[in-house]
């Protein structure tokens, strides 16, 4: 069969993530996907940095989605439909929403994929494809293909990697507790330093949920690959700054930049969402521990719990300056359909929006307990107007005192340079 694996757009230019405006990721989903169609002709397309090729044929097309992309990827898998394809969809919305899925596709994927792909195939080849297909087990590490990372037209210069899937934590404002892949599982270490050594790519992402589940093995992982000479960034929870022997592991092996969830500077909001790993004292000890390293630190902060009022945008800004964090990624509680959360703002009359592009974190998708949707929206982009001038004050000594390490990659100082500069408009969409 002639496979197209797609990712839709998803990008918002101008908005959070300023400092990624240049960046291109490797989509990993679907390469892996790719990787397991061995004997079928294969192309995979990232609609954020190129068309979707509605001008040829395909017999089976799949989408990956979230919620965020759900709208697109049913646009573009009814428009491959009415050509004649075949359309799978995948991803994390798939597992949360399958029945909406197979509204506009012949078989929605429930869960990690790796165990049914094959399902998939043979079932698309032989014209029966029967609508779920829950995969009913997480995938074992170790059976997970190496990406085709071959097909991408794209100069990618930022490597996706997985060495972990899964997250022990309960957060309930996160969908993870809610897919099927949510058991923290790790990979062979040899397979993730291969893995890494045949990149041509020397900045690499890591996109596990939390790797850090198991911090003994991530201690293993940087001996591993320390002598490789990767950069890498890695989201990563508050209490890692406690290891003081897993931050060196991780300073020695190339990590200059993390991603941490402070997610509120509320004790109340903590309690509610059960993120119990997060103690608030400590958040400027957790900053200081990885700036000891040379560590750059994106801290990011949720607003709009049922334990917040206005004045929580204040007292997270005075939190943000006060700690030093780097940079801060600020998002609006966003309950994705299918979970808990999702249900019980449905019981209570509180979601407002259907529009699914508004799931992106950046819009009040329901009524706040404490203050009004606009409240919350303008509270949000209120702190990202103040941090701006303060982020650029601070950045420079910041930069300097790193400077070493990031001349080994001068793109990625440029990108940061840069990203000084852009201000955030979380009223932005893709495009």
């Amino acid at each position: 069969m002639k496979i197209l694996l797609i990712k839709p757009k998803w990008f918002v230019h101008g908005g959070v993530y300023r400092f990624l405006e240049e960046v291109k990721f490797t989509p990993l989903h679907i390469a892996v996907i790719a990787a397991l169609s061995d004997g079928h002709e294969v192309r995979l397309c990232d609609n954020d940095w190129e068309e979707i090729p509605y001008g040829e044929s395909f017999d089976l097309v799949g989408i990956t989605t979230a919620t965020f992309t759900s709208g697109r990827a049913y646009e573009i898998a009814d428009r491959w439909r009415s050509r004649g394809a075949k359309v799978v969809l995948g991803g994390v919305h798939a597992s949360l929403m399958p029945d909406e899925c197979l509204e506009h596709a012949d078989a929605a994927v429930v869960g990690e994929a790796e165990y049914v792909w094959k399902d998939v195939l043979r079932d698309a080849e032989a014209g029966r494809l029967r609508g779920v297909y829950d995969q009913g087990r997480p995938t074992d590490m170790n059976d997970v293909p190496l990406p085709r990372r071959d097909l991408f037209k794209e100069d990618y210069w930022v490597a996706t990697v997985q060495a972990s899937r899964g997250c022990p934590n309960r957060c309930r404002f996160c969908y993870l507790p809610s897919v099927p892949w949510h058991r923290h599982r790790i990979r062979d270490i040899d397979l993730v330093y291969e893995e890494l050594k045949g990149l041509r790519q020397n900045v690499v992402f890591f996109v596990d949920d939390n790797m850090f589940a198991d911090e003994d093995y991530v201690i293993r992982l940087c001996r591993k690959i320390a002598p490789l000479g990767k950069l890498w960034s890695v989201q990563a929870p508050t209490n890692v700054a406690r290891n003081e022997a897993l931050l060196s592991a991780m300073a020695r092996a190339g990590c200059f930049h993390v991603q941490v969830g402070f997610q509120t500077v509320n004790p109340g909001s903590l309690r509610s969402a059960g993120i119990a790993q997060n103690r608030i004292e400590e958040y400027s000890k957790v900053v200081q521990a990885f700036h000891r390293h040379r560590i750059l630190v994106l801290g990011f902060f949720m607003f709009g719990f049922d334990d917040d009022d206005r004045r929580i945008f204040r007292a997270t800004e005075e939190a943000i300056k006060r700690i030093d964090l780097d940079d801060a990624c600020l998002y609006i509680l966003t309950p994705y359909p299918g979970t808990e959360m999702y249900d019980k703002f449905v019981r209570e009359g509180r979601m407002v929006s259907a529009q699914r592009l508004d799931y992106g974190w950046s819009n009040a998708v329901f009524r706040p307990a404490r203050m009004s949707r606009e409240d919350l929206e303008q509270g949000v982009q209120g702190i990202y107007e103040r941090l701006y001038g303060h982020f650029r004050s601070t950045a420079w000594h910041k930069i300097l005192r790193r400077l070493p390490i990031l001349l080994r990659q001068p793109h990625v100082l440029s990108i940061i340079v840069k990203a000084l500069f852009r201000r955030i408009d979380i009223s932005r969409k893709p495009g």
